[in-house]
């Protein structure tokens, strides 16, 4: 502990000295305000939102003359918020959540992560910047490595004989089947929500490049519609006899979780964020029992989907300089290693990644690691709430029972193919 405070106050130390250096203002003048629009806590908010890094950003906020005030909504109601604000020309935000987001609102965002320090963004995997471009300028920052990796109960898994979680498709269908008995699932997802990052549709993706797959062809039309879309819709439908009926209804990621720290389901594919919330005794009834693995591997081995969580500029903004600066504030190595011990988010700074104290608070970030080897494509497009929409309603229906995975998979491939066309 003594060690983290001296980092901290060596952060507000710097953040004292670089305000005189580079800052000079009279004390009377008014603070610069910036306004930033955000996730409720427990997803990904940022410091002064969820609490985490606070001496650190009200040293910040001193250091740049700097009022800053947030907007917070819960996950699912962001995408329309913008979408509204920014057709109505209303928009009054300087510094903005995205959630693969960047193409569909990239005219209203300024490109400004390409100013971003040379040190911050060679700290950065460069992948974590193919969600936030388009075409060719890179319009924000990813601020966690968030991927979809395994969780899933030791205790449970020891009684069916796995040493490990299951490897590939077929001891992952084998395990959920077992695992299943009176009260208890052996998996558990949150199919309610067709559309977005973490609905049903982006749950497919991450099937579906297990399988070999992708989702557009060079040309931008959907390729998907061949056997690797097929076997993994059917991969979904093949686990639906071990998973918790109410998976079909669960709209979002807390409420699958909820079910598996309850220990009423034994596995689920899941964000690293739930590892902080597993070992609380106050929320969880699986402390110490939780394992994290890559994702099982289909014919063409493991993938995932990222996360996509990013911090973007404003091109409205009255002072973009500043709001770029806060959003570096975001990513400075502290306050990324207190998000990471405090709130469960990973850090996406490698540095930050490798700190022996996170990967200790947090073994995940060791697996996360390893999953970020293999492919985690989002498809991200400017009509990706539409796309997913579309493509997580037909899964749906297969994982309902009202259609074949083969007749899903095509009826999504002709629905995004028009969507597509409209685009241009």
């Amino acid at each position: 502990m003594s060690v983290l405070l001296s980092r901290r106050d060596m952060l507000l130390a710097a953040c004292a000295a670089g305000a005189a250096a580079s800052f000079p203002f009279d004390m009377a003048r008014a603070a610069e305000a910036l306004s930033v629009f955000g996730p409720l806590p427990p997803d990904p908010a940022p410091p002064g939102a969820a609490k985490f890094a606070e001496a650190a950003f009200e040293a910040w906020k001193q250091a740049h003359n700097a009022q800053v005030s947030y907007d917070l909504l819960a996950w699912p109601q962001l995408h329309d918020r913008m979408a509204t604000a920014f057709a109505s020309g209303s928009a009054p935000w300087n510094v903005l959540y995205m959630c693969g987001w960047v193409p569909e609102f990239a005219a209203f965002l300024a490109p400004f992560a390409d100013d971003l320090p040379k040190a911050l963004v060679d700290d950065l995997p460069a992948s974590s910047f193919e969600t936030v471009t388009w075409q060719g300028k890179r319009y924000g920052a990813v601020f966690t490595l968030s991927l979809l990796t395994l969780f899933y109960n030791k205790e449970h898994l020891a009684e069916i004989g796995f040493s490990a979680a299951p490897k590939d498709w077929d001891e992952f269908k084998r395990a959920a089947k077992e695992l299943t008995r009176a009260g208890r699932y052996g998996f558990v997802a949150n199919y309610g929500d067709p559309a977005g990052i973490g609905g049903t549709a982006s749950y497919w993706m991450a099937f579906l490049q297990q399988a070999g797959g992708k989702m557009y062809g060079e040309d931008g039309l959907p390729v998907f519609k061949g056997d690797a879309g097929v076997a993994a819709l059917q991969m979904m439908v093949d686990l639906m006899p071990g998973s918790d009926p109410g998976s079909i209804s669960y709209a979002g990621i807390n409420d699958a979780t909820n079910v598996l720290m309850a220990g009423r389901a034994s596995m689920m594919m899941n964000w690293p964020f739930m590892w902080n919330a597993a070992q609380d005794p106050a929320q969880s009834q699986i402390v110490g029992k939780l394992g994290s693995a890559l994702l099982p591997a289909g014919p063409a081995g493991s993938a995932s989907i990222d996360g996509t969580d990013a911090w973007t500029v404003s091109k409205a903004s009255a002072d973009p300089a500043l709001a770029r600066q806060l959003v570096e504030f975001y990513l400075d190595a502290d306050v990324q290693k207190r998000q990471a011990l405090d709130t469960g988010w990973l850090p996406i700074r490698l540095s930050v990644l490798a700190d022996p104290e996170v990967q200790q608070k947090l073994p995940n970030a060791a697996v996360v690691l390893e999953q970020a080897k293999h492919p985690y494509n989002s498809f991200v497009t400017p009509d990706f709430n539409q796309v997913t929409q579309a493509l997580g309603t037909e899964v749906q229906k297969a994982l309902q029972g009202q259609k074949t995975a083969a007749q899903a998979i095509a009826d999504a491939s002709e629905l995004v193919t028009a969507i597509v066309k409209r685009r241009g």
